[in-house]
């Protein structure tokens, strides 16, 4: 807030007879907040004419940055990949104030920046007599097909002391590399018979460098030497982390250990960083949580929105997911433990057995997704939250046929990254969504500025009669035929159709019977993806009908192309003209400044 609240505010504190009266106005703009996803905002602000909170309050509404934030609360723009703050000042005014007093306050606005994502890859491994890691796609984040024709995609017996890779958990960091860790272990040989992790890392997710830490080796002489369990391994970059070199960030690897010895006497997380190169743990184990009680399975995400690490984790031997939240990852630059609190059970909407607790969180969207094994039943279930408090349950997935998933991790990828892997390991069953990056509206401080979203490309499939389904835009078909419409995502949200002949339709497919030259023309299909962006699509069918021949509307096609071809002679021979936020041309293109390009 820009100014200090008046003297009865102020004056809290002291002693009085009674307590001080803080007037309705002030009430108002003490405690009035615009949003309480101000901190990682996703959607369009609702700014108010007026506060209507202890009283009635008139607002008026500025942006500091109206390339990012209008100021109506509309997003203008993203950065890629990172969130952008933008002060949003209000203007109050004080109703029962003689002289029209006003007040300002301020909020920080933190937009999320454009997730360059299209898919998801599920990385598991399917089975207990079958503990290698094996590779899974989806467009939604709840549906997967298995790549390489369901088989192994990294073979345990190349990587692992024990010849079993279990647990995957795969992080993208922030320097290009994605890490993986697993349990070593193979369970034929006994629930107790881990003794330690193994560590990859990729550039491709294709091609894994590997190393093992067999915790006897490498702790010899140490009471982690003594391992019986090092269980599910995850990762985290931790941001904060001091490097030796004076460089900040490093991944955190933590884990459960139980030990014979009676230093460890049941199932606790404990956590070591990663060494430079991640081939090794660069210092002894350090305690990191437990509930008291065997605790396994835990795995850690950071929420922008309420600025907490979440920690999910299984209730070994009594069942449930719980969860704890703490403000930092480790205290005394990864040292000491972070303090672990406001504890939360039960958060799996099932009386089932599960275990395998993993979040992720959807493109682009404010939803996470906690997902677990409910591994007596043959399912995995998925439940979503936009507090990751509060879950609901969304669906259960079976596994069959080539897809069965024990404990594993979901990331989201980009269409090149899927393109890739589909080369790479091939699923010819799975057709990829591909979301396109937003147009550019802008630089700010050199880096690129995008419109708020991008809609989903549309693959328009279509088939005459009894033929089989053809993408194409422009279709011929005799009088009398059949038309069907079946256009992709097949997994779509809102579809709106709209064409000849008063044609409209809200269903993706759509049949056209015995057609004649009245259903000549364009269909036109608008698709709404899950982050409210559309995309559009004009489906041409020219009907050979004698009796009612098809004409095109000329004019308006000679029209499209004349602007088309003056708008592209415009960028041909025009140089660029750069402007100030407020909308002043600009003399050259500023230095160190935010300006929108044209």
């Amino acid at each position: 807030m820009k100014r200090i609240l008046p003297l009865a505010i102020a004056l809290a504190g002291a002693v009085f007879a009674q307590e001080p009266v803080i007037a309705p106005f002030w009430q108002t703009v003490f405690y009035y907040e615009v949003d309480s996803n101000a901190n990682d905002l996703y959607n369009d602000l609702n700014l108010p004419d007026t506060i209507r909170q202890y009283t009635r309050v008139p607002a008026t509404w500025e942006s500091s940055d109206t390339l990012f934030l209008g100021h109506d609360g509309k997003i203008k723009g993203r950065l890629l990949g990172e969130n952008k703050e933008v002060t949003l000042t209000a203007t109050m005014k004080n109703l029962e104030s003689a002289s029209g007093q006003t007040e300002k306050k301020e909020f920080t606005i933190s937009i999320h920046g454009f997730e360059p994502y299209s898919n998801y890859l599920f990385v598991y491994f399917p089975a207990n007599d079958n503990e290698n890691i094996y590779y899974a796609l989806s467009n939604d984040g709840f549906n997967y097909t298995a790549m390489n024709g369901g088989k192994r995609v990294v073979a345990a017996d190349t990587v692992s002391v024990k010849k079993g890779l279990r647990d995957p958990h795969v992080m993208r960091g922030p320097d290009g590399w994605f890490y993986m860790v697993n349990t070593d272990m193979k369970s034929a040989e006994g629930w107790a018979s881990n003794r330690g992790i193994v560590m990859m890392k990729s550039k491709d997710l294709i091609n894994w460098k590997h190393s093992t830490v067999h915790f006897p080796d490498r702790y010899k002489g140490k009471n982690f030497a003594n391992v019986t369990r090092v269980w599910a391994p995850e990762t985290i970059w931790d941001y904060d982390h001091e490097n030796k070199d004076g460089s900040k960030g490093r991944p955190l690897v933590y884990f459960s250990l139980l030990t014979n010895d009676g230093t460890i006497e049941f199932d606790q997380v404990y956590f070591a960083y990663a060494n430079e190169d991640f081939t090794d743990l660069e210092s002894d184990p350090i305690f990191y949580f437990s509930r008291g009680k065997s605790t396994i399975d835990m795995d850690i995400v950071y929420n922008p929105a309420d600025k907490y690490y979440h920690a999910f984790y299984k209730n070994e031997g009594d069942g449930g997911i719980s969860k704890v939240r703490a403000l930092e990852l480790t205290k005394a630059n990864g040292t000491k433990p972070a303090n672990w609190y406001r504890k939360k059970d039960g958060l799996q909407q099932t009386t089932e057995a599960v275990e395998g607790a993993g979040i992720f969180k959807l493109i682009n969207q404010g939803t996470w997704i906690l997902m677990y094994d409910c591994y007596m039943n043959g399912h995995y279930q998925f439940t979503s939250s936009t507090d990751l408090e509060n879950f609901t349950f969304v669906q259960n997935t079976e596994m069959k046929g080539a897809f069965t998933p024990r404990h594993g991790t979901v990331i989201p990828i980009t269409a090149a990254e899927t393109a890739a892997l589909m080369k790479a390991f091939p699923t010819p069953d799975f057709e990829p969504r591909v979301i396109e990056e937003p147009d550019s509206i802008g630089i700010c401080d050199g880096k690129k500025v995008v419109a708020p979203c991008s809609g989903t490309k549309i693959i328009p499939y279509s088939k005459v009669n009894d033929g089989g389904w053809n993408e194409t835009l422009d279709l011929k078909v005799a009088k009398g035929a059949t038309v069907q419409f079946g256009p992709h995502p097949w997994d779509g949200k809102i579809w709106n159709w709209e064409g000849p002949n008063g044609f409209k339709s809200t269903t993706r497919e759509n049949t056209l019977k015995n057609v004649d030259g009245d259903f000549s023309g364009y269909y036109t299909v608008v698709y709404t993806n899950e982050t409210g962006c559309k995309s559009q699509a004009k489906i041409k069918i020219v009907v050979d009908d004698p009796d009612k021949p098809y004409k095109e509307d000329t004019t308006t096609t000679f029209i499209s192309k004349d602007l088309r071809n003056n708008r592209a002679n415009m960028r041909l021979n025009r140089n660029p003209v750069y402007f100030d936020l407020l909308g002043n041309r600009l003399k050259a293109k500023p230095r160190n400044a935010v300006y929108i390009q044209r």
